[in-house]
């Protein structure tokens, strides 16, 4: 499959199969991370690769107890109970720099994102597990994923077998400007 195809095919999965991924599809999705240019490039992001139900659990409750009325709906009307909907493996990036971290883990998740499609497995980038980085329980949870004390979350990937999928966007070539 051609990047341009994956693109076009790609949509954020938000109901996964709770199938865990063989260790082919693990490395692939490990390896096409590693690969992802970052800023000055300093290859600094850190990839973590949670298969860990248990810890998955802890980390969407903590979100979900967290959420203000209106992301608890939004949430419900997808029918989540976690804020990984599920997935059997989640990428949770983090990094210890302050300089580009987001933009270099962007440019990562889209890479696994990418790859999953290629894969034929479902991806969705969730930013809302950084409520739980930001919280009172912020160092529990980072003692768990091992980070350092100047590491900071950037964002996750979740991956897996899709149990149902949409459609993706559609194109709104009003967004483009030429000059």
């Amino acid at each position: 499959m051609k990047v341009s195809q994956a693109l076009k095919q790609r949509s954020s999965c938000r109901d996964f199969k709770s199938t865990k991924l063989n260790e082919q599809e693990i490395q692939a999705l490990i390896d096409a991370a590693l690969a992802s240019p970052t800023a000055l490039n300093a290859q600094d992001l850190k990839i973590n690769v949670v298969q860990d139900q248990n810890l998955l659990k802890e980390i969407s409750d903590q979100c979900f107890s967290m959420f203000d009325s209106a992301t608890q709906k939004k949430m419900k009307t997808r029918g989540a109970n976690s804020i990984f909907y599920n997935a059997p493996l989640v990428f949770i990036l983090s990094s210890p720099s302050e300089d580009y971290a987001d933009l270099n883990a962007g440019i990562a998740a889209q890479s696994i994102c990418l790859t999953a499609t290629e894969l034929g497995l479902g991806s969705c980038i969730i930013g809302l597990a950084s409520q739980v980085f930001e919280s009172d329980r912020k160092d529990y949870f980072s003692e768990k994923l091992d980070f350092t004390s100047d590491e900071k979350f950037c964002v996750a990937v979740a991956v897996g077998h899709e149990n149902t999928s949409k459609d993706p966007h559609e194109f709104n070539l009003n967004q483009i400007r030429e000059f």
